[in-house]
């Protein structure tokens, strides 16, 4: 496993997904940000996000995003208070957007395109508050590796918060009609080779394409909390939720079954 040649497909799999994402949304995100009450955090289930960062305080915070994308969703953080915030993503494109999002808000928001694993010491200990978004973890084939950057990163007594889609719902491939899953081909809860696809990533605007090779990986969550207890962050809050994150067509009847998201906060002491 070469995970450089992975992180290069990867990359370039994301700025071609970030041309369908644009066209979808239409510039709606920059007239959205040119109003000072403009936030990304408007679906059903971002309510249970919202209780929680309020309940977190992050007035007069400085904050990040790890993977940020185009920005979007660490700038609508910056509406409950924070005074600062930097953004990492590896897509050229996204953090493109990134930087015009920040200057339509005025909010005081930079972005940098880097590989997360590759963040220097400039930020160490600087950081009061992390977030890290759905579809983020699955990205990185070694976890250690991942959340011992966070570690770094945070400020001592400082929290990370991980709103994920949940490792259970990675199996339904073929969304949740059960009568149409291929078991036989079913990706492995166990798995730990990489999962690459030529799979469109217009999750916003419904395209399908044939898309740029990358790659994921699949995490169980014994692994997601272990790693994060042997990088040294505190695991101070966990919930799982039937709340659907990833655009998929799902059943009240389905929802009521099965974990579809998570919610964990961790502190480093």
């Amino acid at each position: 496993m070469n995970i450089k040649n992975i992180t290069k497909k990867n990359r370039e799999a994301w700025n071609e997904a970030l041309e369908y994402h644009q066209k979808a949304r239409k510039n709606s995100l920059q007239k959205g940000f040119s109003s000072s009450e403009f936030s990304t955090f408007d679906r059903d289930c971002d309510k249970v996000l919202i209780e929680k960062l309020k309940s977190i305080n992050l007035q007069d915070k400085t904050i990040a995003q790890m993977p940020c994308n185009n920005g979007r969703e660490l700038l609508s953080l910056m509406r409950f208070g924070a005074t600062k915030a930097v953004g990492f993503d590896i897509s050229d494109a996204a953090i493109k957007e990134a930087k015009e999002l920040a200057k339509i808000s005025k909010l005081n928001a930079t972005f940098e395109r880097i590989n997360i694993l590759d963040i220097g010491d400039k930020y160490n200990n600087f950081f009061d508050f992390i977030y890290i978004s759905e579809g983020s973890l699955q990205w990185f084939p070694n976890l250690f590796e991942y959340f011992s950057v966070v570690f770094r990163l945070l400020k001592k007594g400082g929290k990370v918060l991980i709103f994920e889609i949940h490792p259970f719902a990675y199996f339904l491939e073929n969304g949740f009609d059960f009568k149409k899953q291929n078991f036989d081909q079913m990706t492995s809860y166990f798995e730990k080779e990489p999962y690459s696809y030529k799979k469109g990533l217009d999750y916003i605007g419904g395209v399908e394409y044939e898309a740029k090779e990358c790659c994921w990986f699949m995490h169980k969550m014994s692994d997601i909390i272990s790693v994060l207890i042997n990088c040294g962050i505190e695991i101070k809050e966990f919930e799982e939720y039937n709340l659907e994150m990833a655009n998929n067509q799902v059943t009240k009847k389905l929802t009521d079954k099965f974990p579809l998201s998570y919610m964990l906060i961790g502190r480093k002491g």
